[in-house]
């Protein structure tokens, strides 16, 4: 089998190197975002934080520049902004605690290892700079040998850089061995090196007008008192601006340094959601993604635009799936049951019901029945609908069509056809990772039936549901890795699925597709609070405002709580935001905290009355 180039293979930015640029998509909201204000930044796992925050920093854009022939002239003068990359390592930041030193004095520890971090990224910067483009020599090298306590005044840029290194060195020996005897590192006030140097290198007139920003990525990995540190500077920025990225609930204070001071919105940051694009807006963006990744495809090269559009490849297969449930004999089914339904006596009346030949409308009559309309009303509404008169059939059908397809795949046992750029986009619920995950696996089957881009092709309904099947199934599998709940937050995910999964088979469709839950949150304990944001912050959860509160209290604080639909597939649930289920406290505090049995008899009480039937909900919760 001959070598197939993955377009989607890689799927995390900081894997993209120096080219990440080529795979960068601009979308008309990121305009104006950095500016002279902080930014938070925030989104689940994958969905595009540190794309953004590496597009946006120097190295890459000055190797952008290079690309296009626009370096060095040029090249500052088209920048407003110099930005600084730095990650929150949770392998590393959590290392500033215990160890027998008060908290005080860690705050110190990495107030100081902040400075020399963040300062030593800079100087690289300024020392290119320097390098391209010849500014002024270093002017503050006796300030900063008081700064950094240190025997000499360093002679340049270069030479400072070392003995930042070097004491950055000392002090991570130091932390990791504090009670060794190794001399303390000399502590330097919070941001005190870093805004030094940016006055000093914002001297230059190619600099003068520039914004420095720098750009603290995974800050939910942050210790509460770290995040204070960098709540400090960016509440007082000086002139540095620190922008933060996190994942939803990542913000665990919003205090400062100073006991009186806090950083609030609007008037300390501006803030962005990654994942509350409208849907035609995360549509857009998808596409022109995905078209950055089809056009690095050499075979594509020179071939039609349609080729590099993934609607292309990702074609709904819809209408294939209505065809295979229209069997001649599921059909037959469902009129045998729907003569047993129907009212005795005049046999001729009800002729036009059983001679449609549609099954998602055969399927509606039954529905119909379930609800309580008598055949007559059906019929009357049916022929009206027929005539293309003013009818509720119409209706009828918008809104249960698609939780008739789920109904009839549960009854005729076939599997659920999850195709189509809109499905996997509802299925990615705005995180760009899953979305190029579920591309890179459907391209990857395509590629085994023979796929390839010398001759692309559509992927089939079953490459893409394939994928969609087996990205849902590791997700869901990966759940009990996602500290501190894990193994409780893959047992909740479970209990939350086959609610849903039984739901869906309701033979009345009263509320179809239901696959997330709304409950009053002032109702819960603290710890099952902790226990959602947990989940929200994995993206297991997606918290909402509830935009139909039914009850008339105005402080009834109720909130929804989205299953992130890529465990549909898994479930074999609707990926659509359609309906709600309403779930009250107490039952849900049984489902996060009581004990297996407890919280399966619960699960099932939800259940019973809803989805017409009797059996009990067959759960593993291996």
């Amino acid at each position: 089998m001959s070598t197939f180039n993955n377009p989607f293979s890689i799927d995390r930015a900081e894997h993209l190197g120096d080219q990440l640029f080529e795979f960068f998509a601009f979308h008309r909201r990121f305009d104006g975002l950095l500016k002279h204000k902080s930014l938070l930044l925030e989104g689940g796992r994958g969905s595009g934080k540190t794309m953004f925050f590496l597009y946006n920093s120097y190295f890459i854009q000055k190797k952008e520049a290079q690309k296009k022939n626009n370096f060095p002239e040029g090249f500052l003068e088209s920048k407003k902004i110099i930005g600084i990359y730095y990650r929150s390592d949770s392998n590393f930041v959590p290392a500033f605690q215990h160890k027998g030193i008060d908290g005080s004095e860690w705050m110190s520890l990495f107030s100081t290892y902040l400075n020399l971090e963040i300062s030593k990224r800079l100087l690289e910067i300024i020392i290119d700079v320097d390098t391209n483009f010849n500014i002024a020599s270093l002017r503050i090298g006796q300030q900063a040998q008081k700064i950094l306590g240190i025997d000499s005044i360093p002679a340049n840029y270069k030479e400072l850089n070392e003995k930042i290194k070097i004491a950055e060195i000392e002090l991570i020996s130091y932390i990791n061995n504090p009670n060794t005897g190794l001399k303390k590192p000399h502590i330097i006030s919070n941001g005190y090196l870093i805004n030094m140097l940016a006055i000093e290198f914002l001297k230059n007139d190619l600099i003068k007008n520039k914004t420095i920003h720098v750009f603290i990525d995974e800050f939910e990995n942050m210790l509460p008192y770290q995040q204070k540190i960098i709540n400090t500077l960016i509440k007082h920025p000086s002139p540095v601006i620190f922008d933060v990225g996190m994942r939803k609930e990542g913000l665990y204070t919003n205090e400062t340094l100073s006991g009186n001071e806090i950083i609030k919105y609007p008037d300390d940051y501006s803030h962005f959601d990654l994942e509350k694009f409208k849907r035609e807006d995360y549509e857009k963006f998808l596409v022109e993604i995905c078209k950055k990744r089809l056009s690095q495809v050499v075979e594509l090269k020179g071939k039609d635009d349609i080729y590099i559009d993934i609607n292309f490849y990702l074609k709904n297969h819809s209408d294939e799936e209505i065809d295979a449930l229209s069997k001649k004999s599921n059909l037959n089914k469902l009129k045998i049951k729907l003569s047993h339904r129907l009212e005795h006596g005049d046999g001729e009346k009800f002729q036009p019901l059983l001679e449609e030949n549609d099954i998602v409308i055969v399927r509606l009559f039954l529905i119909l029945i379930e609800r309580g309309l008598s055949g007559a009303e059906i019929l009357d509404e049916y022929i009206k609908f027929k005539k293309k008169e003013d009818s509720k059939f119409k209706e009828w059908i918008h809104n249960n069509k698609n939780g008739i397809i789920f109904l009839l795949t549960k009854e005729f046992k076939r599997e659920k056809d999850y195709s189509g750029f809109k499905t996997f986009q509802m299925l990615s619920s705005g995180i760009i990772r899953y979305f190029i995950e579920l591309c890179e696996t459907a391209f990857n089957n395509a590629h085994r039936n023979n796929f390839n881009f010398q001759s692309p092709r559509a992927l089939s309904s079953a490459e893409q549901t394939d994928a969609a099947n087996y990205v849902s199934e590791y997700k869901f599998n990966a759940l009990d890795t996602y500290s501190p709940y894990s193994t409780k937050l893959k047992r909740f995910v479970t209990f939350l699925g086959k609610i849903f999964e039984r739901l869906h088979r309701d033979p009345r469709m009263s509320e179809p597709e239901r696959n997330h839950f709304t409950t009053q949150y002032d109702g819960l304990s603290e710890e099952s609070k902790k226990f959602l944001n947990s989940a929200v912050l994995h993206s297991v959860l997606q918290k909402k405002k509830e935009t139909k509160n039914k009850s008339n209290s105005i402080d009834a604080n109720y909130l929804e709580f989205h299953l992130n639909h890529i465990y549909s597939p898994y479930f074999q649930i609707s990926p659509r935001t359609i309906r709600s289920l309403r779930i009250n406290s107490k039952n849900l505090e049984s489902l996060i905290l009581e004990q297996d049995e407890k919280a399966k008899s619960v699960a099932n009480a939800i259940v019973k009355g809803r989805d017409g039937g009797t059996n009990q909900l067959q759960i593993d919760l291996k």
